[in-house]
């Protein structure tokens, strides 16, 4: 999911370290505009930035800013298929623009910052400049703009696109985006390749039941965490956000049925129910199931078994979270300079 996650976990170890960010992408490539890796001072990477095509050639020049402890912007033609452009020939047919920049105390402590209001459910905007290098602010809806920046701050529209703002002076735009949660009602067998495959994919986890037998840690070792209960305790128990997708898998018809008429109203992205379309219908009590409920669950592609049942319902909720910001989220702003 977003980069940030992995990049925040890494900013803890010791030793000095350098974030490296994609700008600009002309083309097609292996990841886009926002896409982050670190690099550490002893020569080991945390994150990739393409399929390993150019991590190799971007360390070298990641040692000029360890001695330096001054911000660059290099540029990669992928374009070629011999080993004379900057000696992969990846043929990837675009340029990439990679701005790379020591991680001082006070990007720590701003990336501190931001992953707080990440946890609260708050969108992060980050600018950079890209003519004066090192200069960069955060912004968020409701708080005060915070990082390292000199002047008037742009106008800014909350957009799912990052990249190089139009105009002048040259200003980089990304948006950090909140971690999807996925909330699964059920634990039985089948929930445990999609709780795993689910953390592994970049989100959130928590997992549900009321059977305590099935309901631990040990068969839930990826889940951030876990409830126990039955339905009204439960859901009471969670504060729903539009960041949530949920998937109710008990097998049991009675609680499925209170599961999903006291989420329903509920302001989630996304809730799937295990089962044909037709037990859908009765436990909702109606013959017209709304459209953004998920039934049968998962995409369309033939799965069959807990595993391959557990990538199609990944498929469908990446499907669903990677639909543009405004169409997740009702949250337009501007900052004015």
């Amino acid at each position: 999911m977003e980069d940030f996650y992995q990049i925040i976990s890494g900013l803890d170890y010791p030793g000095e370290k350098v974030v490296a960010t994609i700008v600009h992408v002309k083309g097609s490539a292996y990841k886009r505009e926002g896409s982050s890796m670190l690099f550490f001072a002893e020569g080991t990477q945390l994150g990739m930035l393409t399929a390993g095509c150019l991590e190799t050639d971007l360390a070298k020049k990641v040692e000029e800013v360890f001695k330096k402890q001054e911000a660059i912007i290099v540029q990669y033609d992928l374009s070629q298929e011999d080993d004379l452009g900057w000696g992969q020939g990846a043929g990837c047919n675009g340029t990439i623009d990679i701005l790379i920049e020591p991680v001082t105390e006070k990007v720590k402590e701003d990336f501190q910052l931001v992953k707080t209001m990440l946890n609260r459910h708050k969108p992060v905007i980050c600018l950079k400049k890209l003519d004066e290098l090192g200069e960069y602010v955060f912004i968020e809806e409701d708080g005060e703009p915070f990082g390292n920046w000199s002047g008037p701050i742009p106008v800014i529209a909350f957009t799912s696109k990052s990249g190089v703002m139009p105009g002048n002076p040259a200003v980089f735009q990304h948006t950090f985006q909140p971690k999807p949660r996925l909330i699964v009602f059920g634990a039985g067998p089948d929930a445990i390749p999609l709780v795993s495959l689910a953390a592994e994919t970049g989100f959130s986890v928590t997992v549900c039941d009321w059977r305590e037998a099935f309901c631990q840690k040990k068969y839930f070792p990826a889940a951030d965490e876990l409830l126990l209960g039955l339905p009204a305790k439960l859901v009471k128990q969670i504060t729903f956000s539009p960041y949530d997708f949920v998937v109710v898998m008990t097998h049991h018809f009675q609680r499925d049925q209170e599961i999903v008429m006291r989420v329903r109203n509920k302001n989630i992205k996304y809730l799937g129910v295990l089962g044909p379309r037709e037990r859908t219908k009765r436990l909702f009590r109606s013959e017209d199931i709304p459209e953004w409920i998920s039934s049968p669950l998962g995409a369309a592609i033939g799965a069959k078994g807990p595993e391959e049942i557990a990538v199609s319902i990944m498929a469908e909720m990446i499907k669903v979270w990677r639909k543009p910001v405004h169409e997740r989220v009702e949250l337009l702003w501007t900052i004015p300079d």
